[in-house]
């Protein structure tokens, strides 16, 4: 892949990471809104969302020094 590619990759992962992390509640409202599913705003799915926010900003900061290195 090259370059471009990889950092855009990388940034959207940082910026979908910091959502899930710092606004889950608000992610999940979008994302049924987005499906049309009943919205489920519950705390236990609002952690596990945190979480894969985490995993997806490891993953950003990753993929973007993959692209400059």
């Amino acid at each position: 892949m090259r370059v471009p590619v990889k950092l855009t990759i990388g940034l959207l992962l940082l910026a979908w990471g910091f959502a899930d992390y710092l606004f889950p509640q608000t992610v999940l409202e979008v994302q049924s809104d987005l499906l049309n599913v009943p919205p489920e705003p519950e705390e236990a799915l609002a952690d596990h969302k945190r979480r894969v926010g985490l995993v997806c900003i490891l993953a950003g900061v990753l993929a973007v020094i993959v692209a400059f290195g």
